[in-house]
C-alpha cells in the first residue's frame, strides 16, 4: 500500500568524493568532452552527446548497450553555477517507453584538493525505477572517478605547454616555441600557403612573426578547452595576440586555433593545427578586429 506521502522514499542521494579540483569536476558535468566519457553506465556506449550548459540549455546523451538496445537522458538545465551549484531536468528514454520528468541537483564542495559532490534526484514515480537509476548513476560516478583520474594529469600537461608557449612567445624564444612542435607536423598558418609542413617550415612562420612585431608581444588561449583519448589529445580555443610598440597604445587581435597532439616517448608532441581568421563575404577580406564578445 502506499502511504499518503512517500515522495522522500522516491528520491535518490548518493555522496562522493572525487581527487580533483572543483573547477574540474564540475566541468566534467558541463562539457560534453567530458559527460561522454561517463554518462551512461558500465557496459553501455555513448553514441552522441550535446550540452549547452546555461538556463534553458538543452542536455542531451545517446547511448546503446552491447546488444544494441538504444536509450538516450534528455533535459534541460535550470541552474549552472559554477563551480558550487548545477541543477537540471532529466527524462530517460528508451526504444519502448520513457520515464518520468525528474530533477537533478549537485552541489560541489571542495575538500582540500579534492572535491565532495552531492547528488540529489527527485520526481520518480516507483521505487522500483529509482533503484534502478541509482545502480546506474552509481556506475555513471566509479567511470566519472577513472576519467578524472586518467584525463586530469594529460590535461595538466596540455595546459602546463600553453604556458610554457606563452612565456617563449613574449621572450621571443624560438627554440622553445618550436620544442613541442612534431617534425612531420601539417600546419594551417594564417597566412599563405594554405599549408605548412614539417617543423623547419613552421619554424620560419615563427620566426617571421616575431622579427615583423615590434615591442613587447604576447598569445595565449584564455578558452582553452582540451580532450584527451589515450595519447592523442585535441584542444582549441580562441588565440589572443597582443602587441605594443614603444609609444604607440597596445593592439590586440583574435583568432581561431585548433591542434592535435600526439604523446610519443612521454612528451605531448603538436602534429597539427589549424588557425585562421574569419572573413567578410561583402568584402572577402579578413576580419582582424572581432572579440570573443561581439555577435
Amino acid at each position: 500500500m502506499t502511504r499518503p506521502d512517500d515522495s522522500q522514499d522516491r528520491e535518490i542521494e548518493i555522496v562522493r568524493v572525487f581527487d580533483a579540483p572543483r573547477e574540474r569536476v564540475f566541468d566534467s558535468w558541463i562539457r560534453a568532452e567530458h559527460v561522454r566519457e561517463w554518462f551512461a553506465p558500465e557496459g553501455y556506449i555513448t553514441t552522441d552527446c550535446e550540452v549547452d550548459a546555461r538556463p534553458e540549455g538543452s542536455l542531451r546523451v545517446e547511448y546503446r548497450s552491447e546488444r544494441g538496445a538504444r536509450f538516450s537522458e534528455r533535459g534541460r538545465f535550470i541552474e549552472v553555477s559554477r563551480p558550487e551549484r548545477l541543477s537540471f531536468t532529466l527524462t530517460q528514454v528508451s526504444e519502448s517507453s520513457a520515464g518520468p520528468e525528474t530533477v537533478v541537483t549537485v552541489t560541489f564542495t571542495a575538500v582540500g584538493d579534492a572535491t565532495e559532490v552531492r547528488f540529489h534526484q527527485t520526481g520518480f514515480e516507483s521505487t522500483q525505477r529509482r533503484d534502478g537509476n541509482a545502480e546506474g548513476w552509481n556506475e555513471c560516478f566509479a567511470k566519472l572517478g577513472r576519467h578524472l583520474a586518467t584525463s586530469g594529469a594529460a590535461e595538466a600537461e596540455l595546459r602546463a605547454l600553453y604556458r610554457a608557449w606563452s612565456l617563449a612567445t613574449a621572450t621571443r624564444d624560438l627554440d622553445a616555441s618550436m620544442a613541442p612542435v612534431a617534425r612531420d607536423i601539417v600546419s594551417y598558418e594564417h597566412e599563405a600557403p594554405l599549408q605548412v609542413v614539417g617543423v623547419e617550415a613552421v619554424r620560419e612562420v615563427c620566426r617571421r612573426g616575431f622579427e615583423a612585431a615590434q615591442g613587447d608581444i604576447g598569445w595565449d588561449v584564455p578558452d582553452l578547452r582540451v580532450m584527451v583519448c589515450g595519447d592523442l589529445a585535441v584542444t582549441w580555443g580562441l588565440n589572443r595576440m597582443q602587441a605594443q610598440q614603444p609609444g604607440q597604445p597596445p593592439v590586440e587581435r583574435w583568432s581561431r586555433g585548433t591542434r592535435v597532439f600526439r604523446k610519443v616517448g612521454g612528451a605531448w608532441q603538436m602534429v597539427h593545427q589549424h588557425v585562421s581568421f574569419p572573413y567578410d563575404p561583402q568584402t572577402s577580406q579578413a576580419r582582424l578586429d572581432l572579440r570573443p564578445d561581439d555577435r
